[in-house]
């Protein structure tokens, strides 16, 4: 028989103390509520956006500064917000329980009731005498406009993201296109208008013999330094946008080196007879739609008070013996890769009408209706 052999059971095994015990104090990183870190999160994206939106309307303003866009542009939308408000107020002045709508934000549907007046208004509201202009507002006037709002939309769609509207293209818009193919459609119209009345004669935009003297006199009254070379200024934009067809922005933007002297045949005084003219070249040398440069002359006027040559000599004499202006540096800087073989030249940045004492400043829109 087999044996049965027993063995003795083996202790059993201790179990070793725990090396250190269980704490029992509130961590200092306590995990968030699910909700209140969405909550942090969401703030934290907010000051994002903010920040990258104040980035980029700074480097946008840093763009335009020196070029004539960012303040036609700004003129286009105080125009827009005037308007706009005086419309309003007086729809809730003449509509029991009309509530105003604010200007902003800008949307299609008020920009599109902007643009149906800006098609009818006149160029300029008033004239020097007090009548209405008979000139009204073209094709690219109305596609400046819509670009000028279109950009102050954009800039600031992310203050109205609840506002469905406010994150529309202007232009993506029916009404609008239309409205600006109404404006195309209506400019060989408003052309045909425009020289009907300069054929049979009009009062617009333009002064008499006396007016203008009385104007150009005034400016020879004043006293001071700064006050005297601003009426010199201001006589000889006068006098040069009269004797030419400079007008607006050609006159604004004239430079000191876009003006020279050339004989010009006169046939009237003799066979083969020439006289001295004073040239000026509009808007910087830019090419019109026929691809010339425009270049307009201007004569001496037999009148020494109505003499734009003459109004320009005072204007440049102001500028160096009266507020003492130093003579700007003529050397030639070739160097410059951006002016090719002919160098750069300090001067030719300079501007004839400025609104600063060192002739850097162009004169914008609105200063040249206030002055």
């Amino acid at each position: 028989m087999n044996e049965v052999i027993e063995r003795p059971s083996s202790p059993a095994t201790a179990i070793p103390p725990l090396a250190h015990t269980i704490s029992t104090d509130v961590p200092n990183n306590p995990v968030l509520h699910p909700s209140s870190e969405a909550s942090g999160l969401q703030k934290s994206l907010d000051a994002l956006e903010a920040q990258t939106q104040s980035l980029r309307q700074a480097l946008l303003a840093k763009n335009q500064e020196c070029k004539a866009t960012g303040a036609t542009y700004g003129r286009h939308f105080k125009g827009y917000e005037a308007w706009f408000a005086a419309d309003q107020a007086q729809l809730a002045a003449n509509e029991h329980g009309y509530v105003a709508i604010p200007s902003l934000p800008i949307t299609p549907a008020k920009v599109v009731l902007f643009l149906n007046y800006e098609m009818t208004r006149p160029q300029k509201r008033k004239l020097s005498d007090g009548s209405e202009s008979t000139s009204t507002c073209g094709h690219e006037h109305a596609k400046q406009v819509v670009s000028a709002l279109e950009q102050y939309r954009s800039n600031h769609a992310h203050e109205y993201r609840g506002v469905p509207e406010a994150q529309v293209n202007l232009r993506s818009d029916s009404r609008i296109r239309l409205l600006e193919s109404s404006f195309k459609a209506n400019e060989p119209e408003r052309i045909k208008k425009a020289h009907a009345l300069k054929a049979v004669g009009t009062r617009a935009d333009t002064y008499d013999d006396s007016q203008l003297t009385n104007l150009a006199t005034t400016g020879l009254k004043t006293r001071g330094p700064t006050t005297i070379w601003r009426a010199m200024r201001d006589r000889a934009m006068l006098l040069t946008s009269t004797s030419t067809a400079f007008r607006g922005d050609s006159s604004r933007s004239l430079l000191w080196s876009d003006m020279y002297c050339c004989d010009v045949p006169m046939n009237a005084k003799g066979r083969g007879e020439k006289i001295r003219a004073l040239t000026l070249i509009a808007d910087s040398s830019k090419v019109n739609t026929t691809g010339r440069v425009d270049e307009h002359g201007a004569f001496r006027h037999l009148c020494v008070e109505l003499c734009p040559i003459g109004a320009l000599a005072l204007l440049f004499f102001a500028h160096f013996h009266i507020i003492n202006s130093p003579v700007p540096n003529f050397t030639i800087d070739f160097d410059d890769p951006e002016y090719g073989q002919y160098g750069r030249r300090e001067w030719y940045e300079l501007f004839t009408f400025s609104t600063s004492k060192d002739c850097k400043r162009e004169m914008q829109y609105a200063s040249e209706w206030l002055s």
